[in-house]
């Protein structure tokens, strides 16, 4: 089935509030874009304009982010978000999908691969986490203390964000990410980093059977990134951007994806 390329915006139950959610185009499997730790589905745009003349391509704001309501349990957890992602997947009728996944949602899309693996067609991970598991734990007992103690708050959590910007980020990029944390929950940031801190991939995609592709910014090694942690994942290094990669160069992006997915080179 050929895509349309049309979109609209509207809204899903999550499992504790309304989730913002852009849905477009036509062609399956589908693909379902999540965006990382305080961004919102505004990451994918340029993606998701490239992706939906030919397939149906989703994106959505987690809790707490973009547009969508801050949780009514007061929940921030990797299982919540993965939970949520189920909601979606659920509400739009994806039976089978393709995930990708940015940042600190890695984590999201190893736990929901791992307990759904029938349903998921593929896995994305856009410089994304595998997990921390080769960080030492003192760095991030060190790293929680200090995001945890009550002088830690809107300032220091932007003052983070430039910092992962780096010098690489192209100016847009930099004004988009600092933009969406702005509309983050403040209280996010922290409890998202605490969750993803103490979990594990282990044998959590011992019953995938998928693809998996790793999209990840040209650097040093670095042990937390997906390449280094799921079994199987094929590397493809995108140079001179910075860990919002998608953004820096949309072109090389699309170019991954589109491979990854068997589409004809545009």
């Amino acid at each position: 089935m050929t895509g349309t390329g049309t979109s609209k915006v509207s809204y899903v139950e999550g499992k504790s509030g309304r989730l913002r959610v852009s849905d477009g185009g036509a062609g399956e499997p589908a693909v379902l874009f999540v965006h990382g730790l305080g961004h919102d589905l505004d990451a994918w745009r340029e993606p998701l304009e490239h992706l939906r003349p030919l397939r149906r391509a989703v994106a959505y704001d987690q809790r707490g982010h973009g547009g969508s309501d801050r949780p009514r349990d007061g929940v921030y957890t990797v299982e919540a978000l993965a939970a949520d992602l189920e909601a979606v997947a659920d509400a739009l009728g994806l039976t089978r999908f393709v995930l990708v996944g940015h940042s600190l949602s890695g984590t999201v899309l190893s736990i929901y691969a791992g307990a759904h693996p029938e349903r998921v067609a593929g896995l994305v991970y856009v410089d994304a986490v595998g997990d921390f598991h080769e960080v030492p734990r003192p760095a991030i007992e060190e790293l929680l203390r200090a995001e945890s103690s009550p002088g830690f708050g809107a300032a220091e959590v932007r003052a983070a964000f430039a910092g992962m910007l780096g010098p690489l980020a192209r100016p847009a990029t930099r004004d988009a990410v600092l933009a969406s944390v702005g509309r983050m929950e403040p209280g996010a940031y922290a409890a998202l980093r605490r969750s993803a801190f103490s979990f594990e991939v282990g044998e959590r995609l011992s019953g995938y059977r998928g693809p998996v592709l790793a999209i990840e910014a040209e650097g040093g090694p670095n042990p937390v990134l997906a390449s280094a942690v799921i079994a199987g994942a094929k590397r493809v290094g995108v140079p001179g951007v910075s860990h919002w990669l998608q953004l820096d160069d949309p072109g090389a992006f699309d170019r991954a994806l589109d491979l990854f997915l068997g589409l004809p080179a545009r």
